[in-house]
């Protein structure tokens, strides 16, 4: 049975600094987050339609800082639930701190995503399945293959915020180890025949942080689940998991209506359900009728509308995740519970319709799919010139004199530089840092400028 003494571990990484401000030890945790290049550039990356123009529209940044909202108050909302059930939790431990503790997950959640979101992580996966033969060698042990054949932003976010940020090399932003176990939604590696249960439906972190990770789940005393590549979840991790359902479960049709995918009639057909509950037991058509019998309501206009029924949906989203999670309390801690909290609530039915309407009549508009198909191109051609780059670098043993021209230009471009006694994993790991970190616009502005197509 996991505890909360050690789930609640301040420790961080030698190196990260100090243990933060007086008011909280998790304090200097959303500090650096807040600061780093790495998610301003979210303002600029894919939430659900790329390159969108229009501030109305969610970024990756914005969608990140309403996660955030949403998991402070059900960490706090938890924590405060925690106290009343007299569950033994750390003395200088506050519900403000459980609350920050997954606010700061739900801020760099999605930190690792390279460009084009899920279709970048598709396409950089894509093409190093295509060209295994030319980039990996055999000094590459099978798990480090797999790290690019299925690459994945949330592994890849675990070293932005472990290696290459702050103190790069030497802890990154040097988080406490309860915030990097609340950010890690799926404790394993990519492995492949890895266990059947939630955690193990994704990569948390790659064979660079492997170690580094099973030192933060030992420290917090995290249970191992099934093969010695995967841990249960922080508990907290569910939390911040629920607060990013529940924003883009709601959010995603607002903007469906503000991008013209959807009309506002089918939307307030999904959120009036999930924002007027109040009738205990009323069928999902009982409440959409007695919604719009409001006076108050049926004069609103539509924008105002859709404002309301976002914030009464979330408000009640989220307090039914908080008794959610307390009444699977000790199935989380014990590491035997294994689905999404959204899932668990009296909304689950109604939540689920939202995610199949938006799949079904926002993610697969033209426009959108135009755009993730040219990414494969962008992406692709990307990881080809700086991968050459890379090797050739390798081939000459770092003699700049002996490389292409080009290829000296094209590894002066990356944010880092290789060095001879890098690994060829370690090479190619600098080229998906590089290329993961750019934003959607950076990534289409470089592609033409490498192309020659933009000058």
């Amino acid at each position: 049975m996991m505890n909360w003494t050690k789930l609640l571990s301040t420790k961080r990484k030698a190196g990260g600094g100090g243990t933060g401000r007086e008011e909280s030890p998790f304090l200097l945790d959303l500090d650096r987050i807040t600061f780093s290049p790495f998610f301003r550039s979210l303002q600029d990356k894919t939430q659900v339609h790329p390159l969108s123009v229009g501030e109305r529209v969610r970024s990756r940044l914005t969608h990140s800082i309403e996660v955030a909202s949403v998991g402070r108050s059900l960490g706090f909302g938890v924590a405060r639930k925690l106290i009343e059930a007299d569950v033994p939790i750390p003395d200088k431990i506050t519900p403000h701190d459980f609350g920050y503790i997954v606010q700061v997950a739900c801020l760099s959640h999605d930190i690792g995503n390279p460009p084009f979101g899920h279709a970048g992580e598709a396409a950089i996966s894509s093409w190093f399945q295509d060209n295994a033969a030319d980039v990996f060698n055999d000094t590459m042990s099978e798990a480090e293959i797999s790290d690019f054949a299925n690459f994945e932003g949330n592994a890849q976010g675990f070293r932005v915020l472990n290696k290459l940020d702050y103190f790069r090399e030497k802890g990154g932003f040097g988080m406490a180890y309860a915030t990097l176990g609340a950010f890690t939604k799926y404790p394993g590696d990519s492995s492949p025949n890895k266990h059947k249960a939630i955690e193990g439906k994704k990569a948390g972190f790659c064979q660079s942080e492997k170690a580094f990770f099973e030192e933060v789940a030992t420290e917090l005393g995290l249970k191992k689940r099934g093969p010695d590549t995967l841990w249960c979840r922080h508990p907290l991790a569910y939390l911040m998991e629920a607060a990013d359902d529940i924003c883009y479960r709601v959010a995603d049709l607002e903007d469906g209506v503000t991008m013209e995918c959807v009309s506002f009639r089918d939307v307030e057909e999904h959120l009036a359900p999930l924002a007027w509950s109040h009738k205990h037991g009323a069928t999902i058509e009982a409440r959409r009728a007695d919604l719009r019998g409001q006076n108050w309501y049926s004069i609103m206009p539509e924008n105002e509308k859709l404002g309301f029924l976002r914030s009464k949906a979330i408000g009640n989203l989220t307090q039914v995740t908080v008794d959610a999670f307390m009444a699977n309390h000790d199935k989380i801690l014990a590491g035997t519970f294994d689905a999404e909290l959204l899932a668990q609530t009296p909304f689950a039915v109604e939540a689920e319709a939202c995610k199949k309407f938006a799949n079904k009549s926002i993610f697969g508009t033209r426009r959108k799919l135009e755009i993730e198909t040219a990414s494969f191109e962008v992406l692709g051609e990307l990881l080809k010139v700086f991968c050459a780059a890379v090797l050739d670098f390798e081939k000459q043993s770092g003699n700049a004199k002996q490389m292409s021209p080009r290829n000296n230009r094209l590894l002066k471009m990356m944010d880092v530089m290789p060095k001879t006694d890098m690994s060829r994993y370690e090479k190619l790991m600098l080229v998906t840092d590089f290329l993961s970190g750019l934003s959607d616009r950076s990534a289409v502005n470089l592609f033409k400028t490498i192309k020659g197509i933009s000058l």
